[in-house]
């Protein structure tokens, strides 16, 4: 293949991305939470292309403008393993998780709405699962498998766009003091996992 071939190649790429994600911005802007197939449509680019750049809607949403900066949530797991404090690492991880939701809050309940809708396209991703585990991984010798499976299973509670609804709507703490509370909440449930074997050998 010439030079010029090679160059042009990744230039296309990178265009044809740009396209999409710009076409997925505009749908967000009008209030519709952009599938893949429907961002293809709009950029006029063919289903198959479009797949083969987000072979899922939640790739796409992930590079978005409107719900980017995938970094920040996939560094989570990072910090138990870079802490000697586990409680105050998984704590952190949930303010952190916190913070990059309120920044988006509008546009995740859009994506929560349409996830909701039994004739939509839209599902939800379970990232949160992904990252519990990791952040709860260096935990494995401290914690019994019933401790762990319970620690694991609150710990859900605390990410993503439902904590923020639920005390944004029903109660009277300020958003901007719901990652904190969160975060406090999640040092609350690994301290008590912790302690649990302790608290066993006692009785």
């Amino acid at each position: 293949m010439p030079a010029s071939g090679r160059k042009t190649r990744p230039r296309q790429t990178e265009r044809t991305r740009r396209a999409l994600v710009a076409a997925a911005d505009e749908l967000f802007a009008e209030g519709q939470v952009p599938t893949v197939a429907a961002v293809a449509e709009r950029a006029d680019v063919g289903r198959a292309t479009a797949y083969r750049y987000f072979p899922t809607q939640e790739a796409l949403l992930l590079e978005t403008t409107f719900l980017g900066d995938s970094e920040t949530l996939r560094g989570l797991p990072e910090l138990t393993r870079e802490s000697d404090d586990p409680a105050e690492a998984v704590a952190e991880a949930v303010r952190r998780g916190a913070e990059w939701t309120l920044e988006r809050e509008a546009r995740l309940r859009m994506v929560l709405r349409a996830s909701l809708d039994p004739a939509g396209e839209t599902t939800r991703p379970a990232r949160r699962r992904g990252y519990i585990e990791a952040l709860l991984e260096p935990l494995a010798d401290q914690l019994s498998p019933a401790a762990n499976e319970r620690l694991a299973g609150a710990l859900t509670l605390l990410f993503g766009i439902d904590p923020i609804i639920s005390l944004a709507d029903n109660s009277d703490i300020p958003r901007e003091r719901i990652p904190d509370m969160l975060a406090w909440t999640a040092r609350q449930l690994v301290d008590a996992a912790l302690a649990e074997p302790a608290r066993s050998a006692a009785g």
